[in-house]
């Protein structure tokens, strides 16, 4: 992906400039070291806010899948991908394994879906578009790698202030309903993703007691073509 120019419809800000919107390069993983531990410092005693030599490990595996949003130049934001197979996706899973520890390692190009294995920005650009555009990157890679959907696990950023009153699902059901609002959680389902289920043991994270959304995003241009030595359709 290279040079998409971007910029968020009906934004409110004075003078943003467009993002543009590109495929990360290994001179970018200082920068997207800074940029993951500011976007989680709560997580970094946990092991998963990547290093430098996973980001690097995932530019080796798939290059195309690790995207990066600049503003005048300067990276503000990141999604890293990875594709597996929808019957591993599907299934409930931690992010350790999903992820191979966060090296990627299981990423299998002959899979079928892209799992969102993170999405962060700049703290001081919360509010500004750029998570919509990464998240419109995302999608728009599903669709040119003709991959069945996307699939990610979203920590309930919110569940820790109300834990000791609601179950996860029920929290989950009330940000899906508008009842109340999840700065991750909304934002996702804003962005075109369904809510699955309640993944228990995703992340060691306090935030969210280890619980997080099963989320996932069917492709809907899907082109399903089918093999005819063995009649099965591709993808499936």
């Amino acid at each position: 992906m290279a040079g998409l120019v971007w910029a968020p419809a009906g934004t409110k800000t004075p003078g943003m400039h467009p993002l543009t919107l590109r495929s990360a390069t290994h001179a970018d993983v200082p920068r997207l070291v800074a940029l993951n531990a500011a976007a989680y410092p709560e997580l970094l005693a946990d092991g998963v806010v990547f290093d430098a030599s996973q980001l690097h490990a995932h530019g080796h595996v798939f290059p195309e899948g690790q995207v990066v949003a600049e503003e005048n130049g300067v990276i503000i934001g990141a999604i890293a991908t990875l594709i597996v197979g929808s019957s591993a996706a599907l299934q409930a899973h931690a992010w350790t394994d999903i992820t191979s520890f966060g090296t990627f390692a299981g990423h299998d190009p002959r899979g079928d879906a892209l799992y969102l294995a993170d999405v962060y920005a700049d703290p001081a650009v919360r509010g500004r578009g750029v998570g919509a555009a990464l998240y419109g990157a995302l999608f728009d890679l599903c669709k040119r790698k003709n991959l069945r959907r996307v699939v990610a696990g979203g920590r309930l950023w919110g569940y820790h202030e109300l834990s000791s009153q609601l179950s996860p699902a029920a929290y989950v059901d009330e940000v899906v309903r508008g009842v109340r609002k999840d700065r991750v959680l909304t934002s996702q389902l804003r962005a075109g993703f369904s809510v699955r289920s309640v993944l228990e043991g995703y992340l060691e994270d306090w935030r969210s007691a280890g619980f997080a959304t099963h989320l996932v995003w069917e492709n809907p241009t899907l082109v399903v073509r089918e093999t005819r030595t063995s009649g099965v359709p591709l993808g499936s």
